[in-house]
């Protein structure tokens, strides 16, 4: 019985190691220039093995994907001590930084979307949450900017902040298609042109 314990541990062990070293791959090489047998290779396992735990390439970046997303969480201690403007922008600047930090698994989720396949439920999910939290901070930043009067009376904070996501989409949508264009000057109007929108 004991040795069967281990082995199921030493199974575990080692789908986990290959996950690892596969989401750090497919992160620095992406996921047209990693083969399975290179994460074999840095696993120190063979190319069946890692097939036997994930049975193609395509469910092993999944796998990858859901290990990446599910330590990522917003803290809002960041966000402690600053006026409603350097929120927002600070905000901005965690939503670039996520995407930056997990641009071929953003790039892979965008591919699975276009062509129009299912994805993973717990990943699709995770992804919303992390929208809908972000769009909520932005949301309840404006909306607390509007009552004290730092920001415009008239502002709508659910549109608002639906909007600076949305045209956050299309700064990374722009760098997707255009690789060798710094975002920065980009995000860094975009941040200016929402705050002149916002303050009173």
């Amino acid at each position: 019985m004991r040795e069967q314990a281990t082995s199921g541990e030493h199974a575990l062990r080692t789908r986990d190691r290959i996950l690892s070293i596969a989401a750090r791959l497919f992160s620095e090489r992406g996921y047209e220039h990693t083969p399975i047998s290179k994460v074999a290779r840095e696993a120190g396992v063979s190319k069946a093995l890692v097939l036997w735990h994930f049975d193609s390439k395509e469910k092993l970046f999944r796998a990858a994907l859901g290990r990446t997303l599910e330590p990522y969480f917003i803290d809002v201690e960041e966000l402690e001590g600053l006026d409603e403007v350097a929120q927002i922008e600070r905000l901005v600047d965690l939503f670039y930084e996520f995407v930056r930090d997990n641009v071929y698994s953003v790039r892979f989720l965008l591919t699975l979307m276009v062509r129009g396949e299912r994805n993973p439920a717990e990943i699709s999910e995770r992804v919303r949450d992390l929208y809908r939290v972000f769009r909520s901070l932005l949301a309840d930043v404006i909306e607390s900017g509007r009552q004290r009067g730092t920001l415009r009376p008239d502002v709508n904070p659910p549109l608002d902040a639906g909007l600076i996501l949305a045209s956050l989409d299309g700064v990374l949508i722009e760098q997707f298609m255009n690789h060798e264009r710094d975002p920065s000057e980009l995000l860094a109007y975009l941040k200016q042109t929402f705050v002149q929108r916002l303050i009173a």
